[in-house]
C-alpha cells in the first residue's frame, strides 16, 4: 500500500523543459539580476563539471513574487529538465512517506543533467545526506519558501539563499498593461486602481485584479 501511494505521488513529477512559462512575474531589473546570477552559477557547474560546488538555491519571499516561475525560466533557458514536486501535496502523507517521496525524487533524477524544484519547502525538504552527496556537475536543487523562519538551519547552510523582493509599482503597471492587452480590455481603470491601492504587492495581485475587472464587465 505504501509503495502504491508513493508511486501515485511521484507521477506528479513534471519535466518543464518544453513549458512556456508566463514571464510576467519576472519583470523588473531585480528579477533579471537574480536570473542571470543563478544561471551563471548553474551553467558554470554544469559545463565545467564542478562536482562539489553550490548544491542549490533557496528562493524565499512573499507569495506570488515569481520564485517558482524563476526556476521554470532557468530550466527552459538552460534547456534541461526540471523535476518538480509541490511539498504541500506530500506533507499530508502518512508518517515517513513524504521523506520517501523526496528520496524517490532524487533517485528519479538519476545521472541526467537536470534541476530539482521543491516548492513550499518549509513543509518537507531533502535529507541532508541527499544534498551532501549531490553531484553538482549534473544536478542542482531549487527550494522555495514563503516562510524562511521555518526552514531548517542546517539545510539553509547548504544552499545559496536569494530573497525575492516585492516588484516595483512600475513593474506591476507593466504587467497590468500586458494582461489588459492579452484580454483586449481598456487598461486605464486597472492602472488607476493599482496606483491607489497600497496592498497591491505582487504580479499575482495584479492578475487577480485584471481577471476580476474582466469578469465584472470590462468587455
Amino acid at each position: 500500500m505504501m509503495r502504491r501511494d508513493i508511486g501515485a505521488t511521484l507521477r506528479r513529477l513534471k519535466p518543464f523543459e518544453d513549458m512556456k512559462e508566463d514571464i510576467l512575474k519576472l519583470r523588473g531589473e531585480a528579477y533579471r539580476q537574480i536570473f542571470y546570477k543563478v544561471r551563471r552559477i548553474i551553467n558554470h557547474q554544469f559545463t565545467k563539471s564542478v562536482r562539489d560546488g553550490i548544491k542549490g538555491f533557496l528562493f524565499w519571499g512573499s507569495v506570488g513574487v515569481g520564485k517558482t516561475a524563476m526556476a521554470k525560466a532557468l530550466a527552459n533557458d538552460l534547456m534541461c529538465p526540471l523535476l518538480f514536486v509541490d511539498s504541500s501535496d506530500i506533507a499530508r502523507a502518512r508518517y515517513g512517506e513524504s521523506e520517501q517521496v523526496i528520496t524517490e525524487l532524487f533517485r528519479a533524477a538519476g545521472n541526467q543533467r537536470c534541476l530539482i524544484l521543491i516548492d513550499d519547502a518549509e513543509s518537507v525538504f531533502p535529507r541532508l545526506h541527499e544534498l551532501d552527496r549531490l553531484d553538482t556537475s549534473k544536478i542542482m536543487v531549487i527550494l522555495t519558501t514563503n516562510e524562511i523562519s521555518l526552514m531548517d538551519r542546517a539545510l539553509r547552510d547548504r544552499l545559496y539563499e536569494i530573497e525575492f523582493p516585492l516588484p516595483t509599482q512600475e513593474t506591476l503597471i507593466q504587467a497590468a498593461k500586458d494582461l489588459c492587452e492579452k484580454y483586449m480590455i481598456p487598461c486605464e481603470p486597472v492602472l488607476e486602481r493599482i496606483k491607489a491601492n497600497e496592498d497591491m504587492k505582487s504580479v499575482r495581485d495584479v492578475e487577480k485584479l485584471v481577471m476580476d475587472y474582466y469578469a465584472e464587465g470590462a468587455v
